[in-house]
């Protein structure tokens, strides 16, 4: 295989194609974003899974999440993923196609109770290289991304997965990014009670993953996106000198990019779902600091969908104690509301009063019987401060324990 040549999709295909022949077996390849890059003649040996791939030219978010959970992070070696059923799965190979270290996408190969051979196996590892390249190439640093899905790519490759080169190859494409300040916005699907975030369905992610760069490209500020399985990611950049230079954690261009993402939301969602917002703090454009405003945007998110006082665009500068029990890694249930969960059926409805009376500051002229019982239980007085702030930080405790996203 030359190292030169045609680098667009006709290059991809036919080095596919070419793979399938020696190999035998109908292959596909999609990238780290379940976009559909190429595929090969499919036999009989093509499951309802990968057709509905094809078909769609994506992969389903379900799909996609039951295949990263049996592939390294550091996989470099063919990989056997089993069958699952019920998303009409057969098993299959994985071999995860890198390039300079990094993840770029996944070659997949039907059939994996027939061995490779070695030739066949290093015929596999060549190409799988060459597949790697081809990919690099769009967006490299010498040939800078162009367009919103080029853009969009590179803010997953960055922020989900902390490659260095997205970071290089962002600058190149979006040069007011360098040594300027970012913000983070997650937007996550809730359940309409407050229990907490829900995946994407397929024709949720499908909508989410087409309608939020179209739409927002126009806003001050706005860089890219990217949908998960359980989220959507925004890139905003904060303003420079001029009208709508920053003043602060909530600045109008910000305010103005959040209210538009939640009307796109909500019409890729439908009537009756709800969504709620986590905006990191600002931070440098820089690779260290992805990780932590990825983190701090989905915190704030979740923790917004799962506290009812918390406002539903929730900012991680404005989550007061949630921070420090965000932060830390030993943070679970505790014994202090105990007597609480042992009350029986009115258990659920004391706990809640009891947030409620703190959240409000200990106003308890509406709910006087109620806390008297929970103050026998407890056997503390509700009058006492230290009391009132153990209990308040057991309440919010259980909140933080009961995040899922990471």
């Amino acid at each position: 295989m030359s190292a030169g040549g045609a680098v667009g999709p006709e290059a991809v295909q036919d080095e596919l194609d070419a793979l399938a022949v020696r190999l035998g077996r109908g292959l596909t390849l999609d990238d780290v974003d379940g976009d559909l890059v190429a595929y090969s003649a499919q036999g009989e040996d093509a499951d309802a899974a990968r057709i509905s791939t094809i078909l769609s030219r994506r992969v389903a978010p379900e799909i996609r999440a039951w295949e990263e959970r049996h592939i390294a992070a550091d996989a470099v070696e063919p990989i056997r993923i089993p069958a699952n059923p019920a998303l009409g799965m057969a098993a299959r190979l994985c071999l995860p196609v890198r390039h300079r270290g990094d993840c770029l996408g996944y070659l997949w190969l039907p059939r994996p109770e027939v061995p490779l051979s070695a030739a066949e196996l290093a015929d596999l590892h060549r190409a799988s290289s060459r597949f790697g390249e081809l990919l690099s190439r769009a967006g490299s640093p010498g040939e800078p991304a162009r367009g919103g899905r080029a853009i969009d790519r590179l803010i997953r490759r960055l922020y989900e997965q902390g490659q260095a080169e997205a970071h290089s190859q962002l600058s190149a494409a979006v040069p007011a990014l360098v040594d300027g300040t970012v913000r983070l916005v997650a937007a996550v699907p809730g359940r309409p009670d407050r229990a907490g975030v829900r995946p994407l369905t397929s024709t949720e992610f499908s909508a989410l993953a087409a309608a939020l760069t179209p739409t927002l490209r126009a806003h001050p500020g706005y860089v890219g996106s990217y949908v998960a399985a359980d989220y959507a990611l925004l890139l905003h950049r904060d303003a420079g000198p001029g009208p709508y230079r920053a003043r602060g954690p909530f600045d109008s261009p910000l305010d103005s990019l959040l209210d538009a993402t939640t009307e796109v939301v909500a019409r890729c969602l439908g009537p009756g779902h709800v969504c709620t917002l986590g905006i990191s703090a600002p931070t440098p454009f820089t690779v260290r600091s992805a990780r932590a405003a990825r983190g701090q945007a989905l915190t704030a998110a979740e923790l917004a969908a799962l506290d009812p006082a918390l406002p539903r665009h929730s900012h991680w500068a404005a989550l007061g104690v949630y921070r420090h029990l965000a932060r830390s890694a030993n943070a679970g249930p505790d014994q202090v509301l105990a007597p609480l969960d042992e009350a029986g059926p009115s258990g659920p409805m004391l706990l809640l009063t009891l947030e409620t009376y703190l959240d409000l500051g200990g106003d308890n002229q509406a709910t006087a019987a109620r806390l008297n019982r929970i103050s026998d239980l407890l056997a503390v007085p509700l009058s006492d401060g230290l009391a009132r702030l153990e209990l308040h930080l057991a309440l919010k405790t259980r909140r933080a324990y009961r995040r899922t996203l990471r």
